[in-house]
């Protein structure tokens, strides 16, 4: 069974770049907390262009010569539209550049990248989001940071130093021009939401100056606040399994249910006992866990989540012996039966009223959506 998202609005609230005048910096998807971002001196000019390549607002294809946007001053709003069942994904290609003078070239520059945290909500825990170097055609080339939107943005917001592989000098420093793939991906989610990444660069000059100098001020120590919530425990996939149990290391996709996810089992105790990771096959973003059922003879056995935890293994479940989660026990004799299937429920938000529709159902289950915990 394959998923079908219902009220999914995840609308980018997003900010541009451009062609920066004395500032030398600029805020790329949303402009939230520009006042907290300190600039050291030795600031040059950039420009900042950008295409949207595919997803919603595109118009296809990118001419090097008629940029989608460009930007005069700190913030304008970059047309990506609302992402939903139909167009759950989409990209965008941004141009930093030199402005080259008129009968010379621009000093070299090293080129910074830094981020904000976005406000706590749902929709910033479930937005896949992947920044890289990219070539001039869209094509990636190096990876800068990947996961969901608050997994990016702590991995970006102390700054990091852009290394484009063309157009720099001996010591890694812009000469002419490098370009950003931003890409984005609603994964799992369903429900209503808008959110943002404040996105910054700012070039500092090479020349009389160590380019490896980071030029954003400090940030504060608190990771960016978790947006999880639980309004919604969403039965979303089931993995049956033949006689002999489990193996250690192996991911097992979704015999039924959402396709794309599945289970790494971590450990095993016998055929009766298994401690895994709720995972994503294609390396994306998964949810955190809200109950397990594992069955085992007639019955199953049924493990929560801990009262305001949040996470994808099977350790954050009440009940768990050492991450295991076990089949009910056989009364005649007090061992386990064989696991027959796992069943994953997954936190997801409220839409209005609703809870999305499970997906996959127990063998002793009544029906509904269940409840968050």
């Amino acid at each position: 069974m394959s998923l079908t998202r219902r009220h999914v609005l995840a609308s980018l609230a997003a900010g541009g770049a451009g062609a920066l005048t004395g500032t030398g910096s600029a805020a790329l998807l949303g402009d939230t907390e520009t006042g907290r971002h300190s600039l050291t001196t030795g600031l040059v000019d950039l420009r900042v262009e950008y295409w949207l390549v595919d997803g919603p607002g595109a118009v296809g294809g990118i001419d090097p010569a008629d940029p989608d946007g460009v930007v005069d001053g700190p913030r304008i709003d970059v047309p990506v539209e609302t992402l939903d069942d139909d167009e759950p994904r989409g990209s965008m290609l941004v141009r930093f550049a030199l402005p080259q003078p008129d009968g010379g070239a621009n000093n070299p520059a090293s080129l910074w990248l830094r981020t904000a945290c976005p406000e706590p909500d749902p929709l910033a825990e479930f937005l896949e989001l992947r920044l890289s170097s990219a070539t001039a055609d869209g094509t990636v080339d190096t990876t800068i940071a990947a996961g969901s939107l608050r997994d990016v943005t702590e991995q970006v917001r102390a700054g990091v130093r852009l290394d484009p592989a063309t157009a720099t000098d001996e010591n890694g420093c812009l000469t002419d021009e490098t370009f950003l793939l931003v890409e984005y991906d609603l994964g799992l989610y369903v429900g209503d939401g808008t959110t943002s990444l404040p996105l910054y660069v700012a070039a500092t000059q090479c020349r009389n100056a160590d380019p490896a100098t980071n030029p954003f001020g400090p940030i504060d120590e608190e990771d960016c606040p978790p947006g999880y919530v639980c309004d919604c425990c969403w039965a979303i996939g089931k993995v049956e399994i033949d006689d002999g149990g489990f193996d250690v290391g192996r991911t097992y996709e979704f015999t039924e249910g959402v396709v794309g996810y599945g289970i790494r089992v971590t450990d095993t105790d016998g055929d009766d006992a298994v401690a895994f990771e709720l995972v994503a096959t294609d390396g994306g973003v998964a949810p955190p866990l809200c109950e397990v059922r594992v069955k085992g003879g007639r019955n199953e056995a049924v493990y929560g989540r801990e009262p305001d935890t949040y996470g994808t293994t099977t350790d954050s479940l009440d009940g768990n012996t050492d991450g295991l989660v076990s089949t009910p026990a056989n009364r005649s004799n007090g061992d386990g039966y064989g696991i027959s299937y796992v069943l994953v429920k997954v936190c997801a938000p409220e839409t209005g009223w609703d809870c999305p529709d499970d997906l996959v159902r127990s063998a002793a289950s009544g029906g509904g959506p269940g409840r968050g915990r």
